[in-house]
């Protein structure tokens, strides 16, 4: 039918016009509507204009500017400039699409007042019985419902009494009922996300375990406001009984410092704590009251001072490893501290505390510590640098309840003091050279020494330190070698010779006259020779060594910037002394050969290598490498190698012997596959090949549902001496967003 509207469209464009030239004939420019654009009303049926008042009917269609409206019928008042518009409504305002039987629409305000509508911002879709704009992009709805599953019926949506939203920023509702498809599951008085954060989501699963028996988990995670995020979740152990928890965590949006802080809190009531690895003590456990409460914060107060936080309690040592596998492969054993650091250009300011929360396990107490270290800088105007490092500590040694009568606490204060100056300097034009000379000095308030006859008395030493350290650089390119199928753009080879030479000469106490606070830790990694590094104070011993190595770095450019393909570190160090405190794993004058790769050559290949290769027969050799490999978009597979022997070590200072690590051979294949837009598998293997055993296996099935994915996992783990476990496990998750890829994890 051809459409009636240009009579219509010609008076309203001839109003327009007499008042854009009313407008440029005044003195001001204060009139806002000076500047307004026609509007153009075109309808099938009957249109007219009369008494300021346009009214249209059948398929009628407004364009204001980049506004468009479409209804059966509408009016429009000259004077408010307020449209009225009923039937099958559409309004496409500000990148922002409006559905419904009747709607109000200020054009100058862009107010929106509705009764029954339909509404989308981004992936979020919402319906409701009326709304209105009360503020310039605000939108307050009544009995609204949304969901963030785009179909006809949504398996997921929250109905509120009554919702705000903020485009582009956040939707905040009040007395919220979350249903999954027609059927409640949840009330919350009070829900406030951002739009364009994944926050909101259902995470659902089951199966059995032979630790758990068959077993049912739940995790609603919702956000209070732009910084806050809520998970709630629940879960029953057929083998153990009921469990729940809460996580809360604190992220302030456009936020430059990273401030965060996370609360998570879990308990379980185990009806049967006996059952677990059977190469642990279970006799430990205290009661069927298991729980783990967590606190993790990182705040600056203000451009220079910054508070962090550590805080653990647990029901019992076991309770990770029981109920939270992951984490217990992590952490076996928990942190509790608290600490405040003031920056400076110049300083650091540290006050730390850090106690035994928990009696659950051995801890070094710090009751509290100050530290205060001085960056390398310039000493005085004068080319020579100074670095240093004051502290004082109180110290106490708390063991776990179960060792208490066994062993007997000790506790000591300790004053601390570094200082050293070095003289950086190139000489040549090439060759960079920087001696460096400092001193140490350590008292403690008691030695605690059990082998001395004044145990109580304070006792201190002096430690004298010198080294040299030296290096250049070499370099080539090759500006025609291109490849555009690898990204090479020209290559650059940097090679850099250096050298470390350090002494060491304690005089006064030994660290076997001390029991040891912040003693070393042995580890087959090659420690620094820089006393301002090594941080085990009460290790210090004799030390003459020189650490030789040469770096290599390969680059192309990429976008205009220089771009590392590749970065070789190969050294090896010569021990002129030998200090059992020193966590030296061999006696042999040179220690592994060291080599540590990292090749990088395009986004979607990643290849690393280290490796310690022992000179003498009784040295240990390490291996550790892995590649990742994204072999098509939906296709990526990882392999890892770990492999360890002929560690061992001191096992402690004092009551000197040496422990025996097993020979490790571990090899670890990954793989993720997007089949479609619907399916994918997952799949991870672990195989310990020095005694032929697949320790872990698991094996993945995802469908993708739209808002939704399916997962089903079958596992195995053998913990040899502590028995096996197998594993089924079936998760239902609701996406943040539907059009979200498909990310599993093994």
């Amino acid at each position: 039918m051809k459409r009636t509207g240009y009579s219509l469209i010609l008076v309203l464009l001839s109003v327009a016009v007499v008042q854009a030239q009313v407008a440029a004939q005044s003195a001001t420019s204060s009139d806002p509507r000076a500047s307004q654009q026609p509007i153009e009303i075109s309808a099938d049926g009957e249109n007219r204009y009369q008494g300021g008042i346009a009214y249209a009917q059948g398929n009628v269609t407004v364009r204001y500017g980049e506004d468009i409206i479409d209804a059966d019928q509408i009016t429009y008042d000259k004077a408010t400039r307020l449209i009225t518009a009923t039937g099958n409504v559409r309004i496409y305002a500000e990148k922002r699409i409006y559905r419904g039987e009747y709607f109000t629409y200020d054009l100058d305000s862009k107010k929106v007042t509705s009764r029954d509508f339909k509404a989308a911002w981004h992936q979020i879709y919402a319906v409701g019985q009326s709304i209105e704009s009360p503020a310039t992009n605000a939108y307050l709805i009544k009995n609204g419902t949304y969901t963030i599953d785009n179909r006809e019926r949504p398996s997921y949506s929250m109905k509120a009494r009554t919702m705000t939203i903020y485009p582009d920023d956040r939707i905040v509702c009040h007395n919220v009922t979350v249903y999954i498809e027609d059927v409640p599951v949840m009330w919350l008085p009070y829900v406030a996300m951002p739009i364009n954060k994944d926050s909101d989501n259902f995470d659902i699963g089951g199966g059995s375990s032979s630790y758990w028996g068959i077993f049912a988990t739940g995790a609603y995670t919702t956000a209070l406001g732009a910084d806050w995020q809520t998970t709630f979740k629940g879960a029953y152990y057929s083998r153990r009984g009921p469990g729940g928890g809460l996580d809360v965590e604190y992220q302030p949006q456009h936020n430059p410092n990273h401030d965060a802080a996370r609360f998570s809190g879990y308990y379980v009531s185990d009806g049967d704590p006996a059952i677990g690895n059977e190469i642990e003590d279970r006799s430990i456990i205290h009661g069927t009251n298991r729980y783990r409460i967590s606190y993790q914060q990182r705040y600056q107060l203000t451009n220079n001072l910054t508070t962090m936080a550590d805080i653990n309690v647990w029901s019992d040592r076991l309770v990770t490893e029981d109920f939270f596998p992951s984490l217990y492969r992590n952490e076996i054993q928990p942190d509790n501290y608290a600490s405040a650091n003031y920056y400076d250009d110049n300083f650091m300011a540290t006050f730390l505390g850090r106690i035994q929360t928990n009696n659950l396990f051995n801890v070094t107490e710090r009751k509290p510590e100050f530290t205060l270290d001085f960056k390398r800088q310039k000493f005085l105007g004068l080319p020579i640098h100074y670095e240093g490092q004051s502290s004082v500590v109180n110290f106490e040694r708390a063991y776990d309840r179960d060792l208490n009568g066994i062993y007997q606490a000790y506790q000591t204060v300790r004053y601390d003091s570094f200082h050293q100056f070095s003289y950086p300097r190139q000489y040549f034009g090439w060759l960079a050279l920087t001696p460096l000379a400092g001193v140490r000095g350590t008292y403690y308030m008691e030695n605690n020494n059990p082998f001395n006859q004044h145990p109580d008395g304070g006792e201190g030493r002096v430690a004298f330190n010198a080294g040299l350290n030296a290096s250049f650089k070499l370099s080539r390119t090759w500006l025609d070698f291109k490849n555009p199928d690898w990204g090479i753009d020209g290559l650059r080879h940097v090679l850099q010779p250096y050298v470390e030479a350090a002494y060491v000469l304690p005089v006064g106490m030994s660290p076997g006259d001390i029991r040891g606070y912040d003693a070393y830790i042995p580890s087959t990694r090659l420690q620094p020779l820089d006393r301002m590094l090594t941080g085990s104070i009460d290790s210090i011993d004799r030390v003459g060594a020189i650490k030789h190595g040469v770096s290599n770095r390969l680059q192309t450019k990429r976008d205009g910037l220089n771009y590392n393909l590749m970065d070789w570190n190969l050294y090896t160090q010569a021990n002129l002394t030998h200090s059992t405190y020193e966590g030296m794993l061999t006696d042999s004058t040179y220690s592994q050969i060291y080599n540590d790769i990292n090749f990088y050559p395009v986004p979607w290949l990643k290849f690393s290598f280290y490796s310690a290769t022992a000179f003498a027969e009784e040295g240990f050799n390490e291996i550790v490498t892995g590649a990742q490999w994204q072999a098509h978009p939906a296709l990526s597979v990882g392999l890892w190698y770990n492999h360890l022997d002929n560690v061992n070590y001191a096992l402690d200072n004092v009551y000197y012997s040496r422990f025996r690590l097993p020979n490790a051979n571990l090899i670890t294949e990954e793989t993720q596959w997007r089949l479609n837009e619907n399916w994918s598998v997952g799949q991870r293997l672990s195989w310990e090949a020095s005694i032929g055993r697949v320790q872990e296996q698991r094996y993945s099935l995802y469908r993708d549902l739209s808002a939704w994915i399916i997962g089903f996992t079958v596992g195995y783990i053998d913990n040899g001496p502590g028995g096996n476990e197998f594993l089924t496990y079936l998760s239902v998750t609701l996406k943040a967003y539907p059009r979200a890829s498909i990310r599993g994890n093994l």
